[in-house]
């Protein structure tokens, strides 16, 4: 979606027997007509939307359709920067939690949206607008999962999909600032961020950054956070997370990261509800 690379979503199997014969079908998303966009997504929010919360919407919406997305470039604006990349990024792994989305478009921002625009849309596409209500209403349609009788959070798992090197500073600042603010040296819930070795690894020669993780308490991990639940590590343990796809495929308890941070250092969950 973002590179304009074209693949399709192949089982292992599929992709084994390719490289045997060194060849693979032409169908789907490797040709022009399987790249073509058959819903148009409206994005009408105020603000930049949680980007899994988005592909949440989208997802559970077109299925295994292309959408062809408008309204973001009024947030991330239409260069390919490092944290449009993220964003987009996490988008596509709840579109494709959510639904069966292979490829989307993103108007202005993505290679093909780029040189084709609106040309790419069928002429018999559908069409989903997203306001600040539509995901509201999303949020509030999860239900609470946690073994019974726990109500207060006792881990953290941030990086489903893996964290960038940037979303790695991002957090580390984050929770530097709102412990300095509090008064804390250290977090009131256990917290892992999850991010590739090659990433740990650079992240972790910058001794200072490293060192301001570490001192708050947080610990790095190259795992799937949702191993931990499939090897029964965390199946009774109370989480809370910024993934909408961990959510979806555990107990875990999904919270936009502004009010993560504040739980964490608070310890509290301050709506009742939760999500």
């Amino acid at each position: 979606s973002v590179l304009g690379a074209r693949t399709n979503r192949n089982g292992a199997i599929m992709d084994l027997l390719s490289n045997i014969v060194g060849k693979t079908p032409l169908v789907g998303l490797l040709t022009e007509e399987g790249r073509r966009a058959t819903w148009l997504v409206e994005v009408r929010t105020t603000k930049l939307p949680h980007p899994q919360l988005l592909g949440a919407a989208i997802g559970k919406k077109v299925l295994e359709g292309v959408p062809f997305i408008v309204g973001l470039d009024r947030f991330l604006g239409t260069e390919l920067s490092e944290e449009t990349r993220d964003y987009l990024q996490d988008m596509g792994a709840a579109c494709a939690t959510y639904g069966a989305v292979g490829l989307y478009h993103v108007e202005n921002i993505t290679p093909e949206a780029v040189e084709q625009g609106t040309d790419l849309l069928i002429p018999d596409h559908a069409t989903y607008v997203i306001d600040d209500q539509e995901l509201q209403g999303l949020l509030a349609s999860y239900p609470v999962l946690w073994p019974s009788g726990k109500t207060k959070p006792e881990k953290c798992y941030i990086g489903c999909p893996h964290l960038s090197l940037r979303q790695l500073y991002w957090w580390t600042d984050r929770i530097h600032n709102a412990l300095e603010a509090r008064g804390q040296s250290q977090l009131a819930v256990e917290t892992v961020l999850f991010a590739a070795p090659q990433v740990l690894q650079k992240f972790k020669a910058d001794t200072e950054a490293h060192k301001r993780l570490q001192c708050a308490g947080v610990k790095l991990s190259p795992a799937c956070a949702e191993t931990l639940f499939e090897g029964g590590v965390s199946a009774e343990d109370a989480v809370v997370t910024n993934s909408n796809k961990l959510r979806a495929y555990t107990t875990a308890r999904f919270f936009p990261d502004e009010e993560l941070v504040d739980i964490l250092v608070s310890g509290e969950i301050t709506d009742p509800k939760g999500f």
